[in-house]
């Protein structure tokens, strides 16, 4: 590496939280090491994850029953979530229930209006293909966005406001970067 420029180093596609990069402090007027979870406040940039989701999993994820954790609670930190993809895909069996699909921080603590994101009736009548939904935050959620609860440390679900009867199952893509509070 002595004898070499560092656009002549190998390139890396992909950084994981604990990579070192080199800076530059002006203020020490000096070169220093950073790690990439450093850089990005701690979380080490955007993470996407894939939950497939089973029909008895949709039929079960109602908030004060099962709800699914997309990404778990982490000690002095706080999920801050950038999009949720839904997609769900008919199996058999026409969905009957109008409840609702919602997401957020916690589902034990949330009340009507405390979440992230939701869809009306979702599935209700579906017959036949997929149906697909973006979230990127809902103006209406949370009371004006608000929580009435503390979002640190506090995992990130989705759930149901109640027992979905349907014959379908769902792919979700949760992209979220974690702070520290």
């Amino acid at each position: 590496m002595a004898n070499k420029k560092i656009t002549e180093l190998t390139a890396l596609t992909t950084a994981a939280s604990d990579d070192v990069l080199a800076i530059v402090d002006v203020a020490g007027a000096e070169t220093k090491k950073i790690t990439v979870a450093n850089l990005t406040g701690g979380g080490g940039g955007t993470t996407t994850v894939k939950v497939s989701l089973s029909n008895a999993d949709v039929a079960d994820m109602m908030y004060n029953n099962t709800p699914f954790t997309l990404k778990a609670a982490e000690a002095l930190k706080i999920i801050m979530p950038i999009s949720v993809i839904c997609v769900a895909t008919y199996g058999a069996g026409t969905e009957g229930s109008s409840f609702d699909l919602r997401m957020g921080w916690d589902a034990s603590q949330s009340t009507t209006n405390d979440r992230w994101g939701d869809a009306r009736d979702w599935m209700n009548g579906v017959t036949s293909g997929t149906v697909t939904a973006c979230f990127g935050g809902n103006n209406s959620a949370g009371n004006g966005e608000k929580m009435t609860f503390s979002i640190t440390n506090s995992p990130f679900q989705i759930w149901c406001t109640g027992d979905f009867d349907g014959g379908w199952t769902m792919d979700v893509y949760f992209s979220y970067v974690m702070l520290d509070a």
